[in-house]
């Protein structure tokens, strides 16, 4: 295991001096995060008695996905965490509990849509707790919502919510308090949306006129940016986003933030800043870093990395050969 803090490590990462330093003497400390895991889902396959195939089919992923986890490839999104903990048959609390320890995700909210209907199938005692279910649930609540109304400026408290919430007995009831709360819903991601919004009217500017960009898709356009990411934007733009740690770090990138924008991103998305330990997020914030030291310098090299930092810390990512590392190479 890392014998150092998480700040200790920040602090050797910030410090190092090349990319050959950090691949042979810094990330190979961060072993114990994919050791933890791999020891934690072998757990899980032999406490439950489940062959790779079953627990891909109940997972919804591929056989081939189930045996990387085998060997300590890590799940890639929080997602594929509450596919794995209802697979096990976690209740609310162990769900939470795994999020956190092993996902290093947010624990399920009341005030958001995906998480209410998650936590009101593992609280119900008629519903099977599968992940089928909740996402049978899920679009039958979405489709009931598509009719309500805007969001209004009324401010619910979250326990006020989640007590109501803890009266539900049936999907009727999961529905009315669903189409109540519509506005709560909307609501819990707007400052997300703006300060990406704000990011974005900045990435179109340009000190050259030249240079700047008329629109939104001009700048994808040039920017490579992938579809999904785009996809991203137009949720965002239509305030009908629902973040995923990837898909933040990446826009981060794509719109040139440095790593205090991505991580106040993700304290937005309630969700934990860029963790040093975790090999991938700590190779980014050394190429960010790296970008920053680069363009201090005062060169064309400099100026230019700051304006396409995706395509640095992508080249930085081939370079270290990091598992894991593909689908966000693929963001970039």
């Amino acid at each position: 295991m890392c014998p150092y803090s998480t700040e200790v490590f920040s602090g050797m990462i910030e410090h190092c001096d090349s990319i050959e330093e950090l691949k042979k003497e810094i990330l190979p400390q961060l072993q114990s995060q994919r050791n933890l895991w791999k020891e934690k889902i072998n757990q899980i396959l032999s406490d439950t008695g489940y062959s790779c195939k079953q627990f891909a089919q109940l997972c919804q992923v591929s056989e081939p996905a189930v045996r990387k986890w085998r060997n300590g490839s890590l799940p890639q999104s929080r997602d594929m965490y509450l596919r794995i903990g209802f697979a096990v048959g976690y209740n609310l609390e162990e769900m939470n509990a795994f999020l956190k320890r092993f996902g290093r995700c947010p624990q399920l909210y009341v005030k958001s849509l995906e998480d209410s209907v998650c936590m009101f199938v593992l609280c119900s005692e008629e519903l099977d707790h599968t992940y089928a279910v909740y996402l049978r649930l899920l679009g039958i609540v979405r489709q009931e919502l598509a009719t309500v109304g805007a969001a209004s400026s009324e401010n619910y408290a979250t326990q006020v919510i989640a007590k109501q919430f803890a009266s539900l007995k049936d999907l009727e009831e999961m529905v009315r308090f669903a189409q109540k709360y519509a506005p709560v819903y909307r609501q819990s991601y707007l400052r997300l949306y703006k300060y990406i919004i704000a990011f974005l009217t900045i990435n179109l500017r340009s000190e050259n006129p030249d240079e700047r960009k008329t629109s939104f898709h001009q700048l994808a356009s040039e920017g490579r940016w992938p579809s999904s990411l785009r996809h991203c934007i137009s949720e965002v733009r239509n305030k009908k986003w629902f973040p995923q740690r990837n898909k933040i770090i990446s826009l981060g990138l794509h719109l040139n933030m440095d790593d205090s924008a991505i991580n106040e991103m993700l304290r937005l998305a309630q969700m934990e800043p860029l963790y040093s330990k975790n090999p991938i997020e700590a190779a980014i914030q050394w190429a960010i870093n790296e970008a920053k030291l680069v363009s201090d310098g005062g060169d064309i090299e400099g100026a230019e990395i700051l304006e396409d930092l995706s395509c640095f810390v992508k080249n930085i990512l081939i370079q270290l050969n990091l598992t894991d590392s593909e689908y966000l190479i693929d963001d970039l």
